[in-house]
């Protein structure tokens, strides 16, 4: 199964980041990390045609793990859903973890599984600490 990661923030530069620690730990040729950060002026903010122009260049089976991290990031995330084909929506998920732990534990999952459902839950515990104060 081909994974693409979709990493999408305000700023380029935190999902610019992410993309480099995960590519740095993540070796695997089904694994594709997109960071979609910022404006397509690189301004701060985020823009839902990143997000579609991203799954068109993508392959056409890949299966598409979305992580924003706030506001407005998450509201383009979803209307992006909206703007894609019917199959592509299908293929198409809006992951309810961290971004950085989650994107991370998620990619470094799928280098090795195949189970969508094991990816999605290391992405949604890990963001998880058993602080104690």
């Amino acid at each position: 199964m081909k994974t693409s990661f979709l990493l999408i923030s305000h700023s380029k530069e935190i999902t610019d980041g992410i993309k480099k620690m995960i590519e740095q730990m993540q070796t695997s040729d089904d694994v594709s990390i997109y960071s979609l950060g910022g404006t397509t002026e690189d301004e701060i903010g985020s823009d839902p045609t990143k997000i579609v122009d991203a799954v068109n260049e993508a392959s056409k089976e890949d299966i598409f793990l979305v992580f924003a991290d706030i506001g407005s990031a998450i509201l383009n995330a979803e209307m992006a859903k909206d703007m894609l084909e019917e199959d592509q929506q299908e293929r198409y998920y809006l992951v309810d973890g961290p971004l950085v732990e989650g994107a991370f534990a998620a990619a470094i999952t799928a280098g090795s599984s195949n189970d969508l459902e094991q990816i999605m839950a290391e992405a949604k515990k890990a963001g998880e600490k058993d602080w104690s104060s």
